[in-house]
C-alpha cells in the first residue's frame, strides 16, 4: 500500500510548501494538489502546476500530482508541455490528475463550460492529443472535434516514458469508462465518498465488472487522520492501493502527516 496527503490550492503558499516538505522528509509516497481558479468554497487560488513545479525543485523523492486537473479548462497542448515540464523539473515525479470539471463559475470565468457530455468528449480528445504529443518526435498535425494542432514538437519530452501516469478522480459513469481506458490510478473526491461508492469504483476498475480492465489501476480511498485509523485495515483487506490524508486544516496538515507516517504508515507498507 502506498500513501499520499492531498492540500488545496487555495492555501496560501508557505502552507502548501510547508506540507510538501513534511510529506517529502516523512517518507510519503505522493503529494497531490487542488486544481482550481475558483471553487464553491474559496474564490482565492494559486496556480496547481506552477506550485508544482516549485516543489519540484524543493522536494527529493515525493511524486507530485493534482487531485484533479479539468482537462477541458486549458488547451491540452499547453497541459501537455506543462506537465512535461514538471516531470524534467522532478525528474520523474509528476501524475497527472484529470478530471472533467464541475464549477462552472469557475469556467465561466477562466474558461468556457459546456455540457457534462461534451466536457466528458473534450476530455478524451484532450487524453488523447497530449498523448500523442508525449510520444511524437515528429512535428505532430492533430485535427480534432475539439481541438487541432499544425506542427506541434513537444521537447523535452516527460523523464517517465511514455508519459507521468494519469490518476482520475470521477464517481460519474462515463468517465469511469474513460479510466477503463486510460487510468494508471483513481482518487476519491476530496470530500470523500460512501463506501458504496467506493465499492462501485472497484468493481469498475479492478476488473470485477463485466468490462474487464486489462491492466492494473491503482484505486487510492482517503479520510482525516483518525478515519484513515480506523478504515486502514478493511480498506487493505478490500484491495485498495493507497490510503490519502485528506480534510486536515492547513495549520494541522505538517504535523498531522508526520503522526501519520509515525503511527500508521510504517504498519503497512509494502516492501
Amino acid at each position: 500500500m502506498e500513501f499520499g496527503v492531498v492540500v488545496s490550492s487555495s492555501w496560501n503558499v508557505r502552507d502548501i510548501v510547508a506540507s510538501a516538505l513534511a510529506a517529502d522528509e516523512s517518507g510519503l509516497d505522493f503529494l497531490l494538489l487542488t486544481d482550481h481558479y475558483m471553487s464553491s468554497r474559496s474564490t482565492e487560488s494559486v496556480d496547481a502546476w506552477t506550485v508544482l513545479a516549485g516543489l519540484a525543485v524543493k522536494t527529493e523523492r515525493i511524486r507530485l500530482g493534482t487531485c484533479v486537473t479539468p482537462i477541458p479548462f486549458r488547451p491540452p497542448q499547453i497541459l501537455a508541455k506543462v506537465v512535461a515540464t514538471v516531470d524534467q523539473l522532478s525528474n520523474g515525479r509528476a501524475i497527472l490528475g484529470v478530471g472533467a470539471g464541475w464549477h462552472k463559475p469557475e469556467f465561466d470565468a477562466y474558461s468556457k463550460w459546456d455540457d457534462d457530455k461534451v466536457r466528458v468528449a473534450k476530455t478524451r480528445e484532450g487524453l488523447e492529443l497530449m498523448m500523442k504529443l508525449w510520444a511524437s518526435n515528429e512535428a505532430l498535425d492533430f485535427k480534432g472535434r475539439y481541438y487541432s494542432v499544425k506542427g506541434a514538437i513537444l521537447q523535452p519530452k516527460p523523464v517517465q516514458r511514455p508519459y507521468p501516469p494519469l490518476w482520475f478522480g470521477t464517481t460519474g459513469t462515463y468517465m469511469l469508462r474513460l479510466a477503463r481506458r486510460y487510468a494508471d490510478g483513481w482518487v476519491p473526491p476530496v470530500p470523500g465518498v460512501s463506501e458504496d461508492v467506493y465499492r462501485t469504483v472497484m468493481k469498475e476498475l479492478k476488473g470485477q465488472s463485466h468490462e474487464r480492465v486489462k491492466r492494473s489501476i491503482k484505486v487510492n480511498f482517503n479520510g482525516t487522520l483518525n478515519e484513515l485509523s480506523q478504515t486502514i485495515p478493511k480498506f487493505a483487506e478490500m484491495g485498495f492501493d493507497g490510503a490519502i490524508l485528506a480534510r486536515t486544516p492547513r495549520e494541522e496538515t505538517p504535523d498531522a502527516i508526520k503522526q501519520f507516517a509515525k503511527e500508521l504508515i510504517s504498519s503497512y507498507r509494502t516492501t
